[in-house]
């Protein structure tokens, strides 16, 4: 055989390094040195970073607690008080998102709503008391 028809089985080589299967052990360190202590890696924003301040909610408490009072319409400012406060414990305990802005758009076009008609009742109301006194004075004064 020639040394390029050699098969694998007859390639000898000898090991220049002799392999063991000892355990590796760690280095014993003085009893008196104390180890450094690893720092901490704290991860610092880029500097072209924009930094997201959450959206300024309306809540509309106030609006809300004056339509419950003085509105006839009493349905939609009840409802909205009782969402304002639902939307006041979400922002809260931090749940600020797509959920707290559509609540309080909710709340907007209710009180909107309730406002418009509360306005139409009063003004009803308005003009049935005036024209009850004045079909009063006229009945009053035998112009009627």
């Amino acid at each position: 055989m020639t040394e390029k028809q050699q098969d694998f089985n007859s390639i000898q080589q000898e090991s220049t390094v002799q392999l063991s299967p000892t355990k590796f052990k760690p280095r014993q360190t003085l009893k008196n040195q104390k180890k450094t202590p690893l720092k901490e890696q704290v991860s610092r924003p880029p500097k072209n970073a924009v930094k997201l301040i959450p959206p300024d909610i309306p809540v509309h408490f106030t609006w809300a607690l004056v339509m419950t009072i003085l509105c006839f319409f009493i349905i939609g400012p009840v409802w909205a008080l009782y969402k304002t406060i639902k939307l006041r414990r979400m922002i809260r305990q931090g749940e600020i998102n797509d959920t707290t802005k559509r609540l309080s758009d909710r709340i907007t076009t209710v009180l909107i709503i309730s406002t418009i008609v509360g306005i139409m009742i009063w003004v009803g109301i308005l003009f049935c008391s005036v024209g009850i006194l004045l079909a009063g004075q006229l009945l009053k004064s035998d112009m009627i």
